[in-house]
């Protein structure tokens, strides 16, 4: 139990890595608001415990009115990831996009801080993170589907629409890329089922994004470019990728520091 909840105290300050986490908000995130009498003692406890083991290059510091990591930022895999996403948006040549976005989705090893929390408080804590990661994968779809490559999303956002069947947007791409590379039908198949799961959950209509998807189905209509001329694109762009995509720092993602076996290696995913 100590070692999980010392995982979890990391966690906290890694999501919010260089900046100051108060001791109250430690309290009632660890303790799901019903914190021991002693809870705060604990909780320094535990911190002389992570100073001990975290590497040289991270240090937690006593910042009133309670504690900071100090770390550089592409080393927590959740603010790495946000690097990425941010860059991503910047290029305007979607090649360069698509692998920028792969690099930040591929950071993610499930859902964020399941190894450490509990429900409650941990769970605000994750909904803005895998919003993130759902509005990364949709962007990653669209610049799939203007290289011409709409297919290479597809199991993607399938996957995470099982997890979110709701999310109108997400069903919105699934439905433009199934389109997009010919499978007409099961894009007709994604409509009918949020449709109905929106109808029968919520009693709603679908919103104008999923309506419009919908629309362009009905019409045969693709903004997809021609697939021979983005195969070029893709061959003319190959040599240029790893020297333009990645004017961000890139390292391989490293192991959760959460989890206690990395040391120095901070991340929240």
């Amino acid at each position: 139990m100590e070692t999980r909840k010392r995982r979890a105290l990391l966690s906290l300050l890694a999501l919010d890595a260089n900046r100051v986490v108060s001791m109250e908000r430690l309290v009632n995130v660890l303790w799901e608001g019903a914190p021991p009498k002693h809870a705060r003692t604990v909780v320094h406890g535990h911190i002389s415990a992570l100073r001990q083991a975290l590497g040289p290059r991270v240090s937690i510091e006593t910042c009133s009115p309670g504690y900071a990591l100090t770390i550089e930022a592409d080393r927590v895999d959740a603010h790495r990831f946000t690097q990425l996403v941010d860059a991503a948006s910047e290029r305007t040549q979607d090649i360069d996009a698509v692998v920028l976005l792969r690099e930040a989705l591929a950071l993610w090893r499930g859902q964020i801080l399941t190894d450490v929390a509990g429900c409650g408080s941990w769970h605000d804590l994750a909904i803005p993170w895998e919003d993130a990661r759902l509005n990364a994968l949709e962007a990653l779809a669209e610049r799939l589907r203007h290289t011409g490559r709409p297919a290479e999303a597809v199991a993607g956002l399938r996957s995470a629409l099982v997890q979110h069947p709701l999310r109108e947007t997400l069903a919105a791409q699934l439905m433009a890329c199934l389109h997009g590379a010919g499978r007409q039908v099961e894009a007709l198949d994604v409509y009918d089922t949020v449709r109905r799961r929106l109808a029968d959950e919520l009693g709603l209509y679908p919103g104008p994004e999923l309506r419009q998807a919908h629309a362009a189905l009905l019409r045969q209509d693709t903004a997809t470019p021609a697939r021979g001329r983005a195969e070029a694109d893709w061959a003319r762009h190959a040599d240029q990728r790893s020297d333009r995509c990645c004017q961000v720092s890139c390292r391989p993602p490293g192991q959760a520091a959460a989890q206690g076996q990395s040391g120095s290696q901070a991340a929240a995913f």
